[in-house]
């Protein structure tokens, strides 16, 4: 619908251009460039406004982080967790191929030592053995299953089978000396990078991991099972923090344009079809909306529906 409205816009330029009237004409008022579009232009728009808002936001700060895939059981936090690197599965499988081979050695021992002790007991109800035979037995029957103990424990310390676990976490890791200012039982916002759909995520307490030579600690959250998100994808994490809300400028992000030069800007209606473009600044994301540093005042009309072809329609005409 974007691309059929900049045609017509660009087709209507160019009957201006054969003695026709352009659907815009652009003046400047020092720094502030003003769009007027004749009332057939703005309805061919279809141009929707919002109010310029103030709200109270909680504090947040804003982290990098990677979606893992967490192997532990239900309420067991001491397991590894998965990034999507090829070579993390390919050592973790083995490791645990290994630990189940040691499991499967030592129930053998176990079915050999049972035999073994009834044996010994046998013959020594038939006369024929000794009291120090059957203790011999039943002492390697002990030593197997102390072996099978150890056996399931140091597979247990490895999770659940790779491939088999469908949840996942977002790990994020986080200065230690900023640590302290941060909510750490309040839901996090996860998106994807360059997305402004956020999902909520809650802390989970998984594995003490930490990186002694960047001095951070890891902080793991809950992505929910309907997620797209991807083992080893990286993401943006919002933590709220400890301190107080505070009031800032809110506007829908759909709102937000950006130039070449990164610069950021919004279309604000100043007068009946009249819209004047007006820098701004994001501080950050909230959800799908963008809080301000500054901007227009709150009550201003400004566009979102339409504000990318006002974009263009003001540097069209401007050639």
């Amino acid at each position: 619908m974007k691309k059929l409205l900049l045609l017509f816009l660009t087709a209507s330029l160019h009957a201006a251009d054969s003695g026709g009237s352009a659907p815009a004409t652009i003046t400047k008022e020092g720094d502030l460039v003003i769009l007027t579009l004749k009332p057939e232009a703005e309805q061919s728009l279809r141009l929707k406004t919002v109010a310029v808002e103030k709200r109270t936001i909680p504090a947040t700060r804003l982290f990098s982080g990677e979606v893992v895939t967490p192997l532990a059981a239900e309420g067991k936090p001491v397991a590894p967790v998965l990034g999507g690197t090829l070579d993390e599965v390919l050592r973790l499988a083995d490791l645990q191929a290994a630990a189940e081979g040691r499991i499967l050695q030592a129930q053998v021992q176990i079915d050999a030592a049972k035999i073994a002790v009834e044996r010994a007991e046998k013959m020594l109800s038939a006369e024929a053995g000794s009291v120090r035979g059957v203790d011999e037995a039943k002492a390697t029957l002990e030593l197997a299953e102390a072996a099978m103990t150890t056996a399931k424990a140091q597979r247990a310390l490895l999770g659940g089978t790779v491939g088999q676990n469908t949840r996942k976490w977002a790990r994020v890791a986080i200065y230690s000396g900023e640590s302290a200012m941060l909510d750490a039982k309040a839901d996090a916002n996860v998106r994807t990078l360059g997305s402004d759909q956020p999902h909520s995520a809650k802390p989970i307490t998984g594995p003490p991991t930490a990186n002694g030579l960047t001095n951070t600690v890891d902080w793991y959250y809950e992505v929910p099972a309907d997620s797209p998100l991807r083992a080893g994808e990286r993401v943006a994490v919002e933590i709220p923090t400890l301190e107080s809300k505070a009031e800032a400028l809110v506007i829908p992000f759909s709102a937000v344009l950006h130039d070449i030069h990164g610069g950021q800007w919004v279309y604000a209606k100043t007068a009946e079809h009249t819209y004047t473009r007006k820098r701004i600044q994001v501080a950050r994301l909230a959800g799908t909306d963008a809080v301000l540093t500054t901007g227009p005042a709150v009550g201003t009309q400004i566009v979102t529906d339409g504000s990318a072809e006002l974009f263009g329609t003001e540097f069209m005409t401007g050639k």
